[in-house]
């Protein structure tokens, strides 16, 4: 199936192209944010160059003058744009102590729904004063884009990072605009996956090896918009551990994570086999999974083992939960990346089962880590000999501390990228095959469900009530019932 067999997407195409003839703008950026999110769940191509044309279009119109200022009057100041609004999940936070710590007059701008919820951002910029803007996100992509270009009218940044999700139309028409204005460095987070703002950048951040050669063969990025900036994981070392639900005297943890989507898609259900052959194998250990998402394969294990596996949602004290843990295995037949760097961080193997080239470059000297296995068997005997022999495990874990970036060496090469637009790691280019990583994406998706979601994904899109009215009909009539549920809930009681 390719993208020309998702019929919304056609249609989203046409409503933006006559809104945009019309000056409609919300309509506009509705419509492309629904075509992107498909395209993102779909995952069959990497860019669209219909979207950012439309995109761009809107910017020049929307925002007709051109900025007067010279950023070079304000060469301290740099804007940080997070369309996320995350604390500790994510980048943002490394990034913002990064530029803070190196002397920068930061504003960071982000969703409204952010606000009061990100302390440990706050804590770890609190004594140097960091400007905080929060952006309108909840009624109209305009109202939303405009106030992201007051902010950018009003400090005259030299330099601004694009950080957000994949189909965030309004950060990418307002960095648009400010093409030969302001330097701008987009922070690809999604490098496996569609997204947009091609044009909204001046230089592409690369994480890992895989993001910039997917970036020049897929996304068509010149290599020379490309830098390399591998990241430390922004986890808090110091939360306090909150224990287990479970008793652990006498046994030992294997722990794995993340969004649940990672462990589906493989016709083998590899990932479920080795956490069961471990169980299975090891009467003494214990699995837990810490994350969200479709757990319908995971239900599996819990009901084999139901003293021995355990589901829990995400948690704080992650960094502890991982200290206690005998080895970390990695999700398949998506890798957990931040995980990858997590688990290394806190001196323990993130096993991974190899998915053709896929999680390359996530650690300095990976393939000599020896934590990757090209057969599920050759995972589940190195899993053998770490837990029948204390030494072999020790030995490979004392390789560990060199592996990760120290905050130090990125701070110092997040300043180098703005002062003399380098870093000190190289850029590979050479090419990369995707086919069967995305083949995966279509085994997980569900058309109805994805445009069901997309549309509903956010109030910004009821400009689009018209075309979808049985999806917004159905979703206005479960809201109602549900309010009338609640009110006459709380009555009884």
């Amino acid at each position: 199936m390719s993208k020309e067999h998702l019929p919304v997407l056609g249609k989203m195409k046409k409503i933006a192209r006559k809104a945009l003839v019309r000056e409609q703008y919300d309509k506009v950026l509705s419509a492309v944010a629904v075509g992107a999110e498909l395209l993102y769940s779909y995952n069959q191509e990497y860019c669209d160059d219909e979207f950012e044309e439309i995109l761009l279009s809107v910017s020049d119109k929307m925002f007709s003058n051109r900025p007067q200022w010279s950023p070079d009057s304000e060469k301290k100041t740099v804007l940080f744009y997070d369309g996320f609004g995350e604390d500790t999940r994510g980048l943002a936070l490394i990034f913002l102590k990064g530029l803070v710590r190196k002397g920068y007059r930061v504003v960071y701008a982000t969703v409204d729904a952010a606000r009061g919820k990100q302390p440990q951002i706050a804590r770890s910029t609190a004594e140097y004063g960091m400007e905080w803007v929060y952006l309108p996100c909840r009624e109209s992509y305009v109202q939303w884009a405009e106030a992201l270009h007051e902010t950018f009218e009003k400090y005259h940044p030299h330099s601004a990072f694009f950080y957000t999700l994949p189909y965030d139309v309004t950060a990418t028409v307002v960095f648009d605009h400010y093409r030969d204005t302001v330097k701008r460095y987009q922070i690809d987070l999604t490098d496996h996956a569609f997204w947009l703002g091609k044009k909204a950048f001046d230089i592409c951040l690369a994480l890992r090896d895989v993001g910039s050669k997917i970036a020049v063969h897929y996304r068509g990025i010149p290599a020379e918009q490309i830098r390399m900036l591998p990241y430390y994981a922004p986890v808090d070392i110091d939360a306090p551990f909150e224990g287990f639900p479970f008793p652990m005297e006498g046994r030992r943890l294997v722990f794995s994570g993340g969004a649940l989507y990672k462990t589906l898609g493989d016709k083998d259900n590899l990932y479920y086999k080795m956490v069961d052959s471990l169980l299975r194998d090891h009467e003494d250990l214990v699995f837990l999974y810490a994350g969200s998402g479709d757990d319908s394969q995971l239900k599996r294990i819990l009901e084999k083992y139901p003293d021995r596996a355990f589901f829990i949602a995400e948690r704080k004290d992650l960094f502890q939960v991982l200290k206690q843990c005998v080895f970390y295995l990695n999700t398949y037949p998506m890798f957990g990346g931040m995980m990858m760097n997590f688990a290394a961080r806190a001196g323990k193997l993130p096993l991974t089962l190899k998915h053709n080239n896929d999680a390359d470059g996530l650690l300095f000297n990976q393939k000599e880590l020896g934590i990757e296995y090209d057969a599920a068997e050759d995972l589940l005997a190195d899993a053998d000999r770490l837990l029948s022999d204390e030494a072999y495990r020790q030995a490979r874990e004392a390789k560990l501390s060199e592996c990760v970036i120290t905050q130090d060496r990125f701070e110092e090469n997040l300043a180098s990228l703005i002062e003399k637009g380098n870093t000190e790691f190289p850029i590979y280019t050479d090419p990369i095959d995707t086919t069967e990583f995305r083949r995966e994406y279509i085994t997980r998706f569900r058309y109805k469900q994805a445009v069901r979601e997309s549309i509903l994904y956010s109030s910004c899109h009821r400009p689009l009530i018209p075309y979808f009215p049985v999806i917004f009909g159905g979703y206005f009539v479960r809201a109602t019932l549900s309010k009338i549920k609640a009110k006459f809930g709380r009555k009884k009681a």
